[in-house]
């Protein structure tokens, strides 16, 4: 058996994409976790589409609504 890259045994790693994005093959929706291969998931996470699944996504908070002020003279 000739070892080296790409001949070992397949290994796959969770992530969870922060993006829509296709790897492997399978277009993977945003918010979703899926198991991939060590290199389409480091792949993924330098590109900035992935995370590892055991990460949490801090949600960004809402912005408060701007309200009008009603003018000095009345008119609207």
């Amino acid at each position: 058996m000739i070892t080296g890259a790409g001949n070992g045994p397949p290994f796959f790693m969770k992530v969870t994409c922060t993006k829509a994005v296709m790897a492997s093959g399978q277009a993977l929706e945003a918010g979703q976790s899926y198991d991939l291969s060590n290199a389409d998931g480091e792949l993924l996470i330098r590109m900035g589409k992935a995370i590892k699944a055991d990460e949490t996504v801090a949600d960004p908070k809402p912005k408060a609504k701007r309200t009008r002020k009603p003018k000095a003279d009345g008119a609207s």
